[in-house]
């Protein structure tokens, strides 16, 4: 019965071969294109946080009570070696780095900008989330005698500075003086995070504790293994030391966790739209099948074919529509996002306008079978309610009143 059934809605549809396959090349592009978007915007914005979260955040950060609010220098972690002990016995802590970070003012002979200081170890950062991988100039060290200084790529070019050229940075130091130290460019780096491409100083934290007057640190940033834990470990030291305030990087940069939202809320908005566009495209052509073979129906009926036969009959032809649509689109996605995922899509031609949004010019897609799983649920929603109007259409009809007119 079922062999029947496949058989006789199979030479339905290729009796109408030209419509049948435009519907499915209708569905196969809307669904590739879907992919392709929804893999590319997924990937450029998962590069940006991982730029932010490299650069600067890491996934988690610790700072003084607060510092993030007052920005006042002399709120540093004082009970920085027992969280370092803490950290190192931690089993979830992948790596962790301690930094000073503090506004300042950087100048040349024929210009001056404010500025974000950050007093770091180069080994360290090249360990914890290689740093050293954004150097765009010049090499990832401040010179034998740690008077060097790395700079973002678009303030070197404020500044109009290059490796080797001067710089004087001033800054508050722990006592409300105003401290100034000369330095020299070593490198220019690029991170794609706006914050530290336009204002980002990085220093030598041991020179620049001497510089501000500091004993300790005010950031400590942790990578972990499992980030899905994350809300445990910032329980767990906000319960043990009660001098902190603990960061996750959505919380230091909630324009990029909004921009991962808007994300997921556009996908779901393109997902509705496939849906409409399969069941559209399928309903038309399920409801110009039926009304053309009203005639066939009828005399299926009146020599005593159950409905649910019918039904399964025209259940198959709009359900071959839509898997064959669904297969095609989800292969030529799948293989797109695979090729870009591995060569990235190359936009160096808009790189000076994506600078000025903190993305790469090469961005690398993502694939994830989640994307495959909501086109499945979307196609095989359009297709069953792309029937339910024309099997009412069919119910109704009279056998015998169909045959005789």
């Amino acid at each position: 019965m079922y062999k029947l059934i496949i058989k006789s809605a199979f030479a339905s549809l290729m009796k109408r071969k030209v419509r049948t396959f435009l519907v499915i090349f209708m569905i196969a592009s809307s669904l590739w294109g879907l992919l392709l978007m929804q893999g590319i915007y997924d990937g450029m914005t998962q590069q940006m946080i991982n730029n932010a979260i490299r650069s600067d955040s890491s996934q988690l950060s610790i700072f003084a009570k607060n510092f993030r609010s007052q920005k006042d220098i002399s709120l540093y972690i004082k009970s920085s070696k027992q969280i370092e002990e803490f950290l190192i016995n931690e089993p979830n802590v992948k790596s962790f780095i301690s930094r000073i970070v503090t506004s300042g003012l950087v100048a040349t002979a024929k210009y001056s900008k404010n500025t974000s200081i950050y007093g770091i170890d180069v080994k360290d950062e090249t360990t914890h989330a290689s740093l050293d991988g954004y150097i765009k100039q010049g090499e990832f060290n401040f010179g034998k005698k740690n008077r060097g200084a790395i700079i973002g790529f678009q303030l070197a070019k404020k500044l109009k500075v290059g490796i080797g050229k001067k710089i004087i940075l001033s800054a508050q130091n722990i006592d409300n003086q105003v401290a100034s130290i000369s330095l020299k460019v070593t490198g220019i780096i690029k991170t794609n995070n706006m914050a530290l491409d336009e204002g980002g100083i990085f220093i030598n934290k041991e020179r620049a504790k001497i510089f501000l007057g500091l004993k300790s640190v005010n950031q400590i940033s942790i990578m972990l293994n499992d980030y899905s834990k994350v809300d445990m470990l910032k329980a767990k030291l906000k319960t043990t030391f009660n001098d902190i305030e603990v960061f996750d990087w959505g919380e230091l940069y909630p324009a990029l966790l909004q921009t991962e939202q808007i994300m997921k809320s556009f996908s779901y908005i393109s997902y509705i739209i496939v849906f409409f566009t399969a069941t559209i495209g399928i309903f038309g052509v399920v409801l110009v099948s039926v009304l053309e073979r009203l005639r066939e129906f009828g005399v299926l009926r009146a020599i005593g074919t159950k409905f649910k036969i019918i039904v399964a009959m025209v259940f198959f032809e709009s359900f071959f529509i839509g898997i064959v649509g669904l297969f095609l689109g989800s292969l030529i996605g799948g293989g797109t996002l695979y090729y870009f995922s591995l060569y990235g899509l190359d936009l160096s031609n808009f790189s000076d306008a994506l600078d000025e949004f903190g993305m790469d010019a090469i961005t690398y897609a993502v694939i994830k079978l989640e994307y495959f799983i909501t086109a499945f649920i979307a196609v095989f929603s359009a297709t069953f309610l792309s029937i339910l109007v024309p099997l009412r259409v069919l119910k109704k009809s009279k056998p015998i009143e169909v045959i005789n007119g």
